[in-house]
């Protein structure tokens, strides 16, 4: 940023065009609006309403959030796979839903198509049993997996967890996957006791533990993540099972390169803004800031997930 104290008038207009090209990027005023593929008040919804005002700073033009809902968000990616890619419409993108939208249920978008400007958080999955459950461990739930029935509550077929549930079962872990629909009933059924373990958010963790009715039994993470210290599934010798909700912005295919540089170092901004990371920080919220081609690699490791697993989902929801 430039230090503008001593400088005359005259050369802080010549500085002004050359350090805030993004203003030129928008010079008919037009609104940015970044549509939400889910509900109002959601976790991402709040990250990304977080994120408009300090964007508006930057760029000088409204940032409008936009809820378009529906169809586990394969009504937005479809609409955004085909919307004008001027920098005026981006959307505030949820893998692995992107990917299960696509390849599970047929969605009419590619989604490495997608230009990926930045991603915002990464709230990894947790696998929980109540602290009145015999299992005391993760081995202790494996060994009864392969002698007896255990079950596991999912927040919808298609959902993260249930992605997570049948990597589980991949990894060897044995159970009956039981969906609901959404999380509050999927958790409300693991409080109540109707099934034996449920898999759990980052920012979900603090509040059961607080309570203290709840067992961390592992980390479904590829490494541990502070403050929640619990063995990962490949420290016990196992598979790796990676379960995560992904969020970041995007914007529809073929959007021109000076727009994306721009769209890339203004939301990058406000990321990283001191703002945010406060707000990240007291709210328990696990950011992962990747820009540009290191969050298309991440979408392209979510991919390779989701394809890894996508057989056994298919043959659990019934589809050839």
């Amino acid at each position: 940023m430039f230090r503008l104290s001593k400088v005359c008038m005259c050369a802080f207009l010549v500085l002004f065009v050359i350090a805030a090209p993004s203003f030129a990027a928008f010079p008919d005023g037009k609104p940015i609006r970044i549509v939400n593929p889910f509900a109002a008040g959601g976790a991402g919804d709040v990250e990304v309403r977080m994120l408009a005002p300090l964007m508006e700073k930057h760029f000088g033009v409204p940032v409008v959030v936009e809820n378009m809902t529906g169809a586990g968000g394969r009504i937005a990616y479809d609409k955004m796979y085909r919307e004008t890619a001027d920098g005026h419409t981006l959307f505030y993108n949820n893998q692995p839903a992107l990917q299960l939208g696509e390849f599970l249920y047929d969605g009419r978008y590619k989604g490495n198509e997608f230009t990926y400007l930045v991603n915002v958080v990464n709230d990894p999955r947790y696998l929980l049993v109540l602290k009145s459950s015999p299992y005391q461990t993760f081995q202790d739930l494996l060994e009864t997996s392969k002698k007896k029935d255990i079950s596991c509550a999912v927040s919808g077929l298609g959902s993260s967890g249930h992605l997570g549930s049948v990597q589980l079962v991949l990894a060897g872990l044995k159970h009956r996957i039981v969906p609901f629909d959404g999380t509050a009933p999927s958790k409300a059924a693991f409080l109540g006791g109707h099934v034996t373990f449920w898999i759990a958010g980052y920012s979900e963790l603090k509040a059961l533990l607080a309570d203290d009715k709840i067992r961390v039994l592992a980390t479904l993470n590829d490494k541990r993540i502070a403050p929640y210290d619990y063995p990962t599934l490949s420290e016990m010798g196992l598979p790796e099972v990676a379960v995560y909700n992904m969020r970041g912005i995007c914007a529809p295919p073929s959007l021109p390169e000076d727009i994306r540089a721009l769209l890339i170092e203004g939301i990058s901004k406000a990321v990283n803004s001191e703002e945010i990371q406060k707000w990240a920080a007291e709210t328990d919220r696990p950011m992962l800031f990747a820009a540009g081609d290191d969050y298309f690699k991440l979408h392209e490791e979510t991919t390779k997930m989701v394809l890894d697993a996508l057989p056994m989902m298919k043959e659990s929801i019934g589809k050839k």
